[in-house]
C-alpha cells in the first residue's frame, strides 16, 4: 500500500493485514501514522521462555533450600563427631597405675594370714589349753 493512500485515510481509520502468524495494523491519528505488528510465534516464544525461567527459578530456589538443609545437617554432624571424638579421648586416658599397690597389699595380707608367728601363737594356745 502506498504511503499516499495512508495519508488520504480519514482520522482514526486504519488498515489491517494478516499473513500466516504475522499481522500488521496501520492507523492514522492526526498527522501521525501508527504501525503495530504482531506475531503469534513471538508470543509463543515469550510464553515458552517465561515458563522456562519460572521453572528454573523454582529449581534454583529448591536447590538453595536443599543446600541450606545439607549445610545445617553437615554442621550438626560435625559437632556430633567432635563431641564423640572428645568422649573417646577422655575414655582413652589411662587411670593412675595402682595395680602394683593392690598386688603388694594382697601379698602382705597373705603373709599376715599365714605368717609363722600366727601359727606359732596358735600352737602355743592350743598346747596351753590341753
Amino acid at each position: 500500500m502506498p504511503i499516499q493512500n495512508l495519508r488520504d485515510l480519514p482520522d482514526g481509520a486504519g488498515y489491517t493485514a494478516k499473513e500466516g502468524r504475522a499481522g500488521v495494523e496501520i492507523r492514522k491519528r492526526g498527522d501521525r501514522i501508527e504501525v503495530t505488528g504482531r506475531c503469534d510465534s513471538i508470543n509463543r516464544l515469550y510464553q515458552y521462555y517465561r515458563d522456562m525461567s519460572m521453572e528454573q527459578r523454582r529449581e534454583v530456589d529448591s536447590l538453595q533450600w536443599e543446600l541450606s538443609w545439607l549445610k545445617n545437617r553437615h554442621s550438626a554432624q560435625a559437632s556430633e563427631l567432635e563431641s564423640l571424638r572428645e568422649e573417646s579421648t577422655k575414655a582413652r586416658e589411662k587411670p593412675p597405675e595402682t595395680r602394683h599397690w593392690w598386688a603388694l597389699v594382697g601379698f602382705a595380707a597373705g603373709l599376715l594370714c599365714t605368717s609363722p608367728a600366727r601359727k606359732l601363737k596358735n600352737v602355743i594356745t592350743t598346747f596351753l589349753k590341753i
